[in-house]
């Protein structure tokens, strides 16, 4: 086996460092450095399974899944420190090549579920929920809402965390008719906005779905969705609105 080591352009460069936020991923050390103003890399490009195994890597990892039939391909590729590099490559290791590959696995994904967040939209008209969370007047005001809910019990599994799931709890209690009652109002200035809003949260929900079967990751992803999507003050009011679809049925149903 004779591969030809591909050289990569800038942006392609540009693109793997930030896939890891600029930090080496097995040790966490920074992947630049800085020196009279200066940045300089302290990295190189990491082929995940060798670019041409000797024999030995051959059988070392026979049984280890690819990420690319193509080696140079970036899903393949994964900057490094050099010094976690050089220990990584000598020996290479089935143990760490599952390692690395994981990691780099999360990365590609994680990259996914921004290019899902950046192009499913929702309506303005949720600014005026996000933004009535932060007024005393208004939560302040009696509500006269019928509320019987389903039990969130019912929604939970294992892959929830019990801190989420007795954060979304509290959340539900203490939030839920205000939405509601906001979400009245918005219907009522601007007919169909609400149920737009419901849609476009089901579909992102489902869209997560199909991604993962993980509710501690799908409630994550619809969480940084909306923060993203609003920029509230506090990541909590992403999480209250988050919080609202999951007992109002458009996520976990």
């Amino acid at each position: 086996m004779n591969n030809k080591r591909r050289k990569y352009s800038p942006a392609e460069e540009l693109c793997l460092t930030t896939q890891v936020d600029g930090n080496c991923p097995l040790c966490g050390n920074a992947l630049f450095y800085y020196k009279r103003s200066k940045a300089y890399k302290n990295y190189e490009l990491a082929h995940i399974y060798p670019l041409n195994p000797t024999p030995s890597e051959i059988e070392e990892l026979k049984h280890e899944e690819l990420l690319h039939t193509d080696v140079n391909y970036p899903d393949n590729i994964i900057p490094l420190c050099l010094k976690c590099h050089g220990k990584f490559d000598k020996p290479r290791t089935a143990e760490e090549y599952r390692q690395l590959a994981a990691l780099k696995k999360s990365f590609i994904k994680r990259s996914e579920l921004h290019e899902i967040q950046r192009s499913y939209q929702i309506e303005k008209d949720i600014q005026k929920v996000i933004e009535g969370l932060y007024s005393s007047d208004d939560m302040d005001k009696e509500l006269d809402l019928e509320y019987d809910p389903k039990s969130l019990n019912d929604k939970f599994n294992a892959t929830l965390s019990v801190p989420a799931q007795r954060k979304i709890k509290h959340n539900v209690t203490d939030f839920y008719q205000y939405i509601k009652s906001k979400f009245l109002e918005i219907e009522q200035e601007n007919p169909n906005a609400s149920v737009l809003i419901y849609s476009q949260v089901k579909t992102f929900y489902l869209k997560q779905k199909t991604l993962s079967s993980s509710q501690q990751e799908i409630f994550s992803n619809i969480v940084d969705w909306f923060y993203t999507k609003t920029q509230p003050q506090t990541i909590e009011a992403a999480e209250i609105v988050t919080s609202f679809f999951i007992q109002n049925c458009e996520v976990f149903e």
